[in-house]
């Protein structure tokens, strides 16, 4: 067997390519974590491997890092105001080192639209094997099909951890289906439209109306840039609807949303419930803006015991999350990532035509539609925040790696930020 140097870095392309493959496929999937870390650690000892054998650091310079490294340096100052700062350290390794490693993988070691197709190919096929599971699942909890249908306490939940779970799931990669709908031809495309329909359906079992709420934005988005006048439909669509159905089935049995509440009644996770646990995470915030609680979600019941054990252990609000954890310069360094990312793909819209077009504009739907889902609850955390930065990181490389693409912003123009991608 040839192992000159050149045949190394070979074998080390195709295997990270592959580990990145079979990651997109078990991320979601629950109790696989062994399996998922050696997809994610393997491509990283191989990445480092690479830079030795090549004797050069394999690192594209970009726009995003800086705003992850003053997110990175906040979080960890969190530590010495953290409530339990032996469980926001734990936190911090665990979830947001693995976060920013995915993405730094992706984005250093995809360099052709080959290998972006490839893997998203695996991670929608990885969709087909959840909602297939998913269907026979959620029809084996009721044997009436139509009271299942309607019966917002039997839910879907795939291979994933859960139903919640599973929709910032569907939410994540639906984006990415509308892709492939786009730019395949033939029986592609309409095997790709039943897949949509598929997990169309499966999101709407989850019974999870923030899940709803980001699939509209999505759909808006996605017609804003393809057909504009379809977008309008779409709201006047979604505005009918919101006021055909009954509210106490819109609402899960609430009669009406009393945003006046101050009221948590038992702690459970309803919706008037909810609105008052943020009420009172934005007067905590207010009391000391600046001083956060410490990294990870439960911080919080850590700092306030009366949530201990209940429904509502955390904020159920990625942002106010963030913000009580970190105070509002954590939210600020949050924002300035969300803003770097998203001017990254609506340039890349401009820039693009074809295939590259509809990768970025499913990119864009996804970190919407992803954080949009996230404002009625809070799992920008494991699985879901992983795939998160995987795809982030896939959309990177393209714009830089691929596409050697960039852009002036406010900031960089000012010489704040570093030296535009390319």
């Amino acid at each position: 067997m040839d192992f000159s140097k050149n045949k190394q870095l070979e074998y080390i392309d195709k295997t990270i390519e592959v580990c990145f493959i079979c990651l997109v496929f078990i991320l979601p999937v629950a109790h696989a974590m062994t399996i998922r870390s050696i997809f994610i650690y393997l491509p990283a000892i191989l990445w480092v491997y690479k830079m030795i054998l090549k004797k050069e650091v394999l690192f594209i310079s970009n726009q995003i890092t800086l705003p992850l490294i003053i997110f990175s340096v906040i979080a960890a100052l969190s530590l010495l105001t953290a409530v339990n700062p032996g469980y926001t350290l734990h936190e911090l390794q665990g979830e947001m080192i693995t976060d920013f490693l995915l993405f730094f993988l992706l984005l250093n070691n995809v360099r052709n639209m080959k290998q972006v197709n490839r893997i998203i190919l695996s991670l929608l096929f990885g969709t087909l094997v959840q909602g297939i599971y998913g269907l026979f699942n959620y029809f084996s909890q009721n044997g009436n099909l139509l009271e299942s249908l309607l019966d917002y306490n039997v839910k879907a939940w795939g291979l994933t951890a859960g139903y919640i779970s599973y929709s910032v799931f569907l939410v994540t990669v639906i984006p990415f289906i509308f892709y492939k709908i786009m730019t395949a031809a033939g029986q592609k495309r309409f095997l790709f439209v039943l897949l949509l329909l598929l997990n169309l359906f499966m999101l709407y079992v989850t019974h999870q109306r923030g899940a709803l709420v980001a699939l509209f934005v999505q759909v808006f988005i996605f017609f804003w840039f393809v057909k504009r006048r379809m977008a309008y439909l779409v709201t006047v669509a979604a505005a009918l609807v919101i006021l055909i159905i009954p509210s106490n089935l819109l609402y899960h049995g609430t009669d009406v949303i009393d945003l006046k509440t101050e009221e948590t009644v038992n702690y459970e996770n309803t919706i008037n419930s909810r609105i008052a646990l943020w009420k009172f995470t934005a007067r905590e915030i207010a009391g000391h803006p600046f001083t956060g609680i410490g990294f990870g979600r439960h911080s919080f019941s850590a700092k306030y015991n009366q949530f201990r054990g209940t429904d509502l252990w955390h904020s159920l609000n990625t942002f106010l999350n963030i913000t009580i954890q970190l105070g509002i310069q954590g939210l600020l360094a949050f924002m300035f990532i969300l803003y770097r990312l998203i001017k990254t793909y609506v340039a890349g819209l401009k820039k693009s035509k074809g295939e590259v077009y509809y990768f970025f504009l499913a990119s864009l739907m996804c970190i919407i539609g992803f954080f949009v889902r996230n404002m009625f609850d809070d799992h920008y955390v494991d699985d879901n925040a992983q795939m998160f930065w995987v795809l982030t990181g896939l959309a990177l490389a393209v714009f830089i790696q691929i596409k050697k693409l960039a852009y002036n912003d406010i900031f960089s123009q000012t010489g704040f930020l570093s030296k535009k991608e390319g």
